[in-house]
């Protein structure tokens, strides 16, 4: 048995071992984490204790107000004094009238609400005829203004829109009152509708001290947290600090944790449930993660000091460790170009050498399957384009020769005789052992052939070529147009009985964003059905096909269209480099 080296994995299982990673990790931020997440939320379920206490106390003030709003009710005469007042006829009573609505609203009204709890700071009532009665709790001194637009206020046209229910108004200025410094209060505003005909008599506002809101959060709430209060549409009531808006923010969007003055805080919520107040404890990152402080720090020691025995290991081994993985992907890179003679250096018994080995081994085998693949399919592409392109001589020679026929049957053997000669030209050409050529050259040889044609047909046939500069250089197999140009005259032309045009056109096009040669062979002569192409003697046009197909190998396309009396196109389409270069393809 061969004597063998510590594997790479037992290397990396000592090195991580030496650098006690797991207990780094466990020590410099599980822990810590878990534990911060702990008191996190065993803090969130006190605060909430605490807020189940703090929503029961507004709630109580809430119902106090509520129930003053529903004062009038209790009294008859109040209601009466309100109703005449609303029905505009108070003026029109008699005195005795006039006295008793007085009494009841002058009277006994104020004397119900002097009973109230001593944070319900006064009661507006507005009866529908615009007068104003107003108790203050504090001081009779106090008066509600004249001038005051009531029926424009928010939490006026709030009430109305409850038609009798309670609305809860947020923390507002006092200022309807006739008071200086006005101050700001939180009120129930109802409205008041005649117990007979439903119809509304008045609207009255009891209005309660911030000062109430205040006392019960500095009892319940710690001085690190922070207590906001917004009502149902998101607008602030009340805040134990001031509040940027941002934050207000973040508090409608009711995520868990909120950024208060640049510092993280947790936000805890209850909701009153009269008012649908919402009350949310901010409560700052820092009471937790200052109780784990010293887990953190020790951590981070732990933590240096592995990612320094850490560093320390890697400088000495990596290089040994990574330089021979490095020069496989220099290797590698080289036979990605194409270079087969570059080798891995091995050093060493360990995986890494087995696996250079390997790369060697590797790259010997496939440089021979290369050279030999290459090649047996060079030799068998040479062989098939030979084998097509040997087709199309001996048809070129029959159909031209049965044309010189057609001449010294007319007795022209003037036109016969630069014909022959004009052959024997195009002969010398056609007959080298080239089996590739530019297009203008491919063009030249079909100018010639029209040449013969035309001195065999005159003025029945006539010919119209057209090629673009820019593919003068492409390269094609040779003969790839002239059986296209063969096969109008042969079957497109001499069955017809009228002058015929034929055409080759050879331009640059973008098709489907891509860069393309185009070349349309096109006739005007008889036609036929494409589809039976299949099963006809056109072996000029299967011939073609097959050429390209086997020259381009999927970069190209030949299409047909044809119809009996409307003559025939034949368009071969070639894709192009954006230089205006062809693609390659082999040509032998």
């Amino acid at each position: 048995m061969k004597n063998r080296a510590l594997s790479i994995r037992a290397k990396l299982m000592i090195l991580f071992s030496l650098t006690i990673l797991f207990p780094v990790l466990i020590i410099a931020y599980v822990l810590p984490a878990y534990y911060t997440k702990l008191i996190t939320t065993e803090t969130e379920k006190l605060t909430e204790s605490t807020l189940v206490g703090l929503t029961s106390n507004i709630q109580y003030y809430l119902d106090e107000l509520e129930r003053v709003t529903t004062i009038p009710y209790n009294y008859n005469e109040v209601m009466y004094a309100l109703k005449i007042r609303s029905a505009g006829i108070y003026k029109q009573s008699d005195s005795y009238t006039k006295y008793k609505a007085d009494y009841a609203l002058y009277n006994t009204l104020p004397g119900v609400l002097e009973n109230m709890h001593k944070e319900i700071l006064g009661t507006l009532l507005l009866p529908l005829d615009g007068s104003i009665f107003y108790k203050d709790s504090r001081s009779t001194l106090y008066k509600a203004r004249t001038d005051y637009p009531y029926q424009e206020q928010d939490w006026y046209q709030e009430a109305v829109k409850a038609n009798g229910k309670a609305t809860f108004v947020g923390v507002h200025p006092q200022d309807y009152l006739d008071i200086d410094p006005v101050q700001s209060v939180f009120s129930v505003a109802r409205l008041i509708r005649d117990m007979d005909s439903r119809k509304p008599i008045a609207v009255i506002l009891s209005d309660a001290d911030t000062v109430v809101i205040d006392r019960i959060v500095r009892q319940l709430i710690s001085n690190d947290s922070v207590v906001v209060i917004t009502d149902i549409n998101g607008q602030l009531v009340y805040t134990s600090s001031d509040v940027p808006s941002e934050t207000l923010k973040e508090l409608s969007a009711s995520s868990s944790a909120v950024n208060y003055r640049g510092e993280p805080y947790v936000q805890v919520s209850k909701t009153v449930p009269s008012s649908s107040w919402k009350v949310t404890s901010l409560i700052p990152q820092s009471r937790f993660t200052d109780k784990v402080r010293w887990m953190h720090t020790t951590g981070l020691i732990f933590a240096s000091g592995g990612l320094i025995l850490t560093l320390f290991l890697f400088l000495a081994y990596s290089r040994k460790l990574l330089t021979p993985f490095r020069e496989m992907i220099q290797v590698m890179r080289h036979v990605q170009r194409g270079d087969m003679t570059k080798r891995v250096a091995i050093h060493g018994k360990d995986e890494v050498a087995e696996l250079g080995s390997a790369l060697n081994r590797m790259i010997r085998r496939l440089d021979d399957m290369v050279i030999n693949e290459y090649l047996a399919k060079l030799k068998q592409q040479d062989a098939e384009m030979q084998a097509l392109q040997s087709q199309i001589k001996p048809h070129f020679l029959y159909n031209t020769l049965s044309g010189f026929i057609g001449l010294n049957r007319r007795r022209d053997h003037d036109t016969l005789d630069r014909a022959i000669r004009s052959l024997s030209g195009l002969l010398r050409y056609i007959l080298s052992s080239d089996t590739c050529i530019t297009l203008a050259e491919e063009f030249e040889i079909i100018r010639k052939y029209a040449d013969l044609q035309s001195m065999r047909f005159q003025d029945r046939l006539s010919f119209h070529f057209e090629l673009d500069n820019a593919l003068e250089g492409l390269r094609i197999p040779k003969l790839l147009l002239q059986p296209l140009v063969e096969n109008s005259v042969v079957h497109g032309f001499e069955p017809c009985e009228h002058p015929c045009l034929i055409e080759v056109v050879a331009s640059v096009q973008r098709l489907d964003g891509s860069l393309r040669a185009v070349i349309v062979v096109k006739d005007n002569g008889v036609g036929f059905e494409p589809t039976a192409i299949k099963n006809s003697d056109r072996v000029g046009m299967r011939n073609v096909d097959e050429r390209l197909a086997l020259f381009c190998k999927g970069t190209s396309d030949f299409n047909i269209q044809s119809a009996p009396g409307k003559g025939t196109a034949i368009t071969i389409t070639i894709d192009l480099h954006e230089e205006g270069l062809p693609n390659e393809h082999h040509c032998g």
